[in-house]
């Protein structure tokens, strides 16, 4: 039986990452797009709990091509999932992105989010990017050509809980690119720049602007290092981030908050 594929991302629907993406697999996999009926970037794994969301349901020659949603990615994969007479996908991709994803970005990211979302169902997941900004040509279609053929080994994995993949590929063509190199978390980040826009008696309007990237080159394996390179980022990221701390260390935490905490109540009248 051919594996079902969610497809979403948080650039919109008719973003050309994605719909490169979707033409790339589509032969091989039983592809289904359930994506933001607008661009959402920067939404993170926001939600929209008060709004009412539009569907619009997307044909293409007569076959279902997906919904649009008027949400959030992490909106869009919580609807296929739970909304759509329970449908489950062998897997979720989220992208492919305009503008890489690594570094402290992945916390803002949209795309990233379309991911995780997956991944707190228990659905293996990645998000996928494309290092095109500044670039006059973004190369979509040699980045989904990347995914389609590491698509089979990401499906037949056994999914580790609460782990999901991020993907980041050089804006080269396919014949350029060196290799996927397994990298870890970077900490790159943008340039926050806040520029007024205009101004009235109540108010000012402000829009952050920065689009300079600060990259950090101390670890060579870093995602962000790895895209300097011209190589393909492929990260194995989790959802759990609790700092796992050895026994004595975390007893002797307690003790002392414990302390504080009795001392605490003494300081203020409490009996014995």
């Amino acid at each position: 039986m051919t594996k079902r594929i969610l497809i979403t991302n948080d650039d919109g629907i008719d973003a050309p990452g994605l719909q490169a993406l979707h033409a790339a697999i589509k032969d091989d996999w039983d592809v289904l797009v359930v994506a933001p009926l607008s661009e959402r970037s920067g939404a993170g794994c926001s939600l929209s709990l008060s709004n009412e969301m539009k569907v619009e349901e997307r044909r293409i020659g007569g076959r279902l091509f997906g919904r649009a949603v008027d949400g959030t990615p992490a909106d869009c994969v919580k609807f296929a999932l739970t909304a759509m007479n329970g449908y489950r996908p062998d897997f979720i991709l989220s992208g492919i992105n305009r503008g890489m994803n690594a570094g402290n970005s992945v916390f803002y990211s949209g795309t990233v989010a379309g991911a995780i979302e997956g991944t707190l169902f228990g659905i293996p997941a990645m998000a996928c990017s494309l290092a095109c900004w500044h670039y006059p040509e973004a190369f979509y279609d040699d980045a989904a050509q990347v995914v389609a053929r590491i698509l089979p080994w990401l499906v037949a994995q056994a999914p580790e809980p609460r782990t999901l993949w991020n993907m980041n590929i050089p804006n080269r063509r396919i014949n350029e690119i060196r290799h996927i190199r397994l990298t870890t978390h970077g900490t790159s980040f943008f340039v926050d720049d806040f520029e007024l826009k205009r101004e009235d008696d109540e108010a000012r309007y402000y829009r952050n602007v920065g689009s300079r990237l600060v990259a950090c080159d101390k670890h060579p394996d870093s995602d962000d290092r790895s895209i300097q390179l011209g190589e393909v980022s492929l990260s194995l990221l989790k959802t759990n981030l609790t700092v796992d701390l050895p026994e004595a260390a975390a007893n002797s935490l307690e003790a002392t908050w414990n302390a504080l905490l009795k001392g605490g109540r003494k300081g203020n009248g409490a009996t014995a």
